[in-house]
């Protein structure tokens, strides 16, 4: 059974994960950081990662709920 995503007021939200995200991606595309700093960076890119795609995961589920089918189905623009 997946975990459910951190609710709790001190958890980041997506939008702060992104952002954070697109923060160690620029770090990360310094030529002149340090071996060791650009494994921590990744590091924690990759757990950023892991943690919005259980939100991401969550949501989707709770549209499939909405949709009463138990599908996804694509958002027509």
């Amino acid at each position: 059974m997946p975990k459910k995503p951190d609710n709790s007021p001190d958890a980041p939200t997506l939008k702060e994960q992104m952002e954070a995200l697109a923060t160690i991606v620029e770090k990360l595309e310094d030529p002149d950081i340090d071996l060791e700093e650009s494994l921590a960076l990744y590091e924690r890119g990759m757990a950023l990662v892991a943690t919005a795609g259980k939100v991401l995961e969550a949501a989707e589920q709770r549209v499939a709920m909405v949709t009463g089918d138990g599908e996804v189905q694509a958002i027509e623009p």
